[in-house]
């Protein structure tokens, strides 16, 4: 079990108020791997969030190996272990990590104590090293986006498999460069992939049962792969030892987070958007008196109970998750509160058609803000991360019907 990088953390660096709950989350990963089998991976960018010291120190409660070829200290030498090689099944696999180096130094706490030498470089000179000390297959984990994939297979490394893990890939479905094999996995958590490598004898393919033959894909001469792709699914019981791991840390965070919200009448979160001057939130029960239709429809999606759903979740109060679920936070004329949601709970009709004290003062006369088109304000909350199987059209049609747009 291996893994591209990228895992600990979302992104360079953390604020302040957020590194305890980054510390929870990154032992939560670490024990989770280590219950998993996890063998090895590759160290991203992300990974260094709170800085090289905090990670040397994860790396000792780890039963994995945290592997890096090109981070480097001021000596030039690797301050992780660059690969492995381990024998299974009677071949010697050895595996070799790779960081993106146009990673954003300035932004990772500490970078002064580490430097990036160069990808492409550092995979030759790893690569072939593993080929003189006799691994059969070799496998490459990186942060390096596609194209650089791509490269690195384009100049004849002997480099068998590359497991990326870039944020900015947008494709999951394996391709062939000459004769290495790149995977991407699909982004946001939302499958595992299984890579079956076969060694062939001299029956060849044909000597493969036809389920898997027919399914997979035959690399030179000797190499037969069958990748797939498992998916991730809330159905799935959850594993007997890491379940009550994950619920004790959430339940921790969520305490977390009502303590930071008691000590604070508000907190700070994204910006805002332009809203008319005296305009202001109403509500939905305001909306019900002149749209009683409209109304009733809402009361039966989802969106009249988002806000129950993260109170179940104890995550109400998690500013990260409080203004997709509520209306109006942190908008001219809605709320900052998050202990005192009240009347603003759920997503009402005014987190798409704006502010409505105006079009209430004025009769129905003044025109509410339905700046629909192309799903812009849907899309503020289901980004691919948050609602992987979101669907504009559908959803729209679902929530608001075909007349959604008449008056």
């Amino acid at each position: 079990m291996l893994n591209g990088g990228n895992l600990l953390f979302s992104r360079e660096s953390l604020k302040p108020e957020k590194v305890i709950a980054g510390k929870l989350l990154a032992d939560l990963i670490i024990s989770s791997y280590n219950k998993m089998g996890c063998d090895a991976m590759n160290i991203g960018a992300y990974d260094l969030a709170l800085g090289i010291d905090f990670l040397r120190k994860k790396e000792k409660a780890a039963k994995f190996k945290f592997l890096s070829a090109n981070i480097l200290d001021s000596h030039d030498k690797p301050i992780f272990r660059p690969s492995i090689v381990q024998l299974i099944n009677g071949v010697k696999v050895g595996i070799f990590g790779i960081c993106d180096d146009k990673l954003k130094l300035d932004k990772i706490p500490g970078s002064h104590k580490f430097k990036v030498a160069n990808a492409l470089e550092k995979a030759e000179e790893t690569a072939l090293r593993l080929q003189a000390e006799g691994a059969d297959y070799i496998v490459l984990l990186t942060t390096l986006n596609t194209r650089f994939c791509r490269r690195i297979g384009q100049r004849g490394l002997p480099i068998d498999l590359i497991v990326g893990s870039s944020k900015r890939n947008r494709i999951s479905l394996p391709i062939l460069v000459d004769d290495t094999y790149i995977v991407h996995i699909e982004r946001g958590g939302k499958s595992v992939g299984r890579l079956d490598v076969s060694f062939l004898g001299p029956a060849g393919v044909e000597a493969l049962p036809p389920e898997v033959r027919y399914k997979g894909k035959s690399i030179g001469e000797n190499l037969f792969l069958l990748n797939r792709f498992l998916p991730l699914k809330i159905a799935m019981p959850d594993h007997p030892d890491i379940g009550p791991m994950v619920k004790k840390v959430e339940t921790k965070l969520s305490r977390l987070r009502q303590v930071k919200a008691t000590k604070s009448m508000s907190i700070s979160g994204g910006g805002s958007y332009r809203v008319a001057a005296g305009n202001s939130y109403m509500c939905a029960d305001t909306c019900n008196k002149c749209h009683p239709a409209q109304y009733r429809r809402w009361k039966k999606t989802a969106h009249a109970s988002t806000y129950s759903s993260l109170i179940k979740q104890e995550k109400h109060f998690d500013v990260e998750c409080i203004a997709c679920h509520t209306l109006g936070y942190e908008q001219p004329g809605g709320f900052v509160d998050i202990r005192q949601v009240g009347k603003f709970a759920n997503v009402q009709c005014e987190s798409c058609h704006g502010p409505g004290r105006l079009h209430v003062e004025a009769e129905g006369k003044a025109k509410m803000n339905r700046d629909l088109a192309g799903g812009e304000m849907c899309l503020r909350c289901h980004i691919e991360e948050r609602s992987p199987e979101f669907e504009l059209e559908t959803y729209f049609h679902n929530v608001c019907g075909s007349n959604a747009d008449a008056k």
